[in-house]
């Protein structure tokens, strides 16, 4: 019995140190997982501490290793310091997240606004520049049309005596504006009151309309003029002064007359027919005359005559 006390005794004791045993092996895991933090926050606190001695290096331009802190100035109030270091801030807080592109976005928006303030500087200069140009152009075009206005005007007056053997005629601006205004044509045949070209007859319009058409031509005259029935509204007596004008601009210009008018045909110098022998077939036939007529007829005028 006493042999099985003691055994007894012995293994509780046992069981005792091993239960110890083990909460000394738990208490030293712990201890290690413990260090093993620590030794975490000692290297995240030496990295931002370096980060910061950077910061301080670079921004800063200061040796955070030699520095010493200044003496505090006579009159110092840690109190006042500490109390509006808290109230700083306080405000800091109050103006919410900083954004941290606000600068790059504000410096691109500047470059941005100066380049279209730039763009915007140049188009009102090359504005003024077009006006300053249009000006020009309206002063210089004012000048040139009032120049050849007055001289239409005096050959139109001139024609229209020849054509109508008397009378008068005038083009007269309406509006202030030489460029936009409008030109009424006034006459007078032999014989007539000054009226509108709108109450003349067919024939005078017709013959009023040749005098201008002339009268342009004489300012600037060319080597080549085609007439298409400009003679269609004539009487015979009107087609014989037209022809004159004709013959008078001859030395100057080769008309090409289109005509339905025998008058006309024999004035020619080249007598081309043109004539419709066949359904949609036109046919060209030209006569040229002989000498004696030539030398009645206007040398260099042509003339067409169309002919079903």
């Amino acid at each position: 019995m006493a042999l099985q006390a003691r055994h007894h005794a012995l293994r509780e004791e046992a069981q005792g140190l091993d239960e110890a045993a083990r909460q000394r092996r738990f208490h030293q895991t712990e201890l290690g997982e413990l260090l093993h933090q620590l030794e975490l926050d000692r290297v995240q606190a030496r990295a931002d501490l370096d980060r910061t001695f950077e910061r301080l290096r670079t921004e800063y331009a200061m040796d955070p290793e030699a520095w010493t802190p200044a003496p505090a100035p006579e009159g110092f109030d840690p109190e006042a310091a500490k109390r509006q270091l808290e109230e700083s801030r306080a405000r800091l807080r109050g103006l919410g997240a900083v954004n941290l592109l606000a600068l790059e976005e504000y410096g691109k928006k500047k470059e941005r606004w100066t380049f279209l303030t730039r763009q915007r500087e140049d188009l009102l200069q090359a504005k003024a520049q077009l006006l300053e140009a249009i000006e020009k152009i309206n002063v210089t075009a004012t000048q040139l049309f009032s120049e050849t206005f007055a001289r239409v005007q005096e050959h139109f007056r001139d024609l229209f005596k020849t054509l109508f053997e008397g009378g008068d005629a005038e083009l007269r601006m309406i509006g202030e504006d030489p460029l936009e205004s409008e030109i009424e044509i006034v006459a007078r045949p032999r014989g007539k009151h000054l009226q509108s070209i709108s109450l003349m007859s067919g024939g005078e319009r017709a013959l009023t309309a040749i005098a201008l058409l002339f009268a342009i031509y004489l300012v600037k005259p060319s080597p080549f003029c085609l007439l298409d029935e400009v003679d269609a509204p004539l009487d015979d007596a009107n087609v014989e002064r037209f022809l004159r004008m004709l013959r008078r601009f001859s030395d100057r210009t080769q008309f090409v007359v289109i005509t339905h008018n025998k008058k006309t045909m024999e004035a020619a110098h080249t007598l081309y027919g043109v004539t419709m022998q066949e359904l949609g077939v036109s046919k060209l036939v030209s006569v040229r005359f002989d000498t004696r007529h030539e030398e009645v007829a206007a040398p260099e005028v042509l003339a067409g005559a169309a002919g079903a």
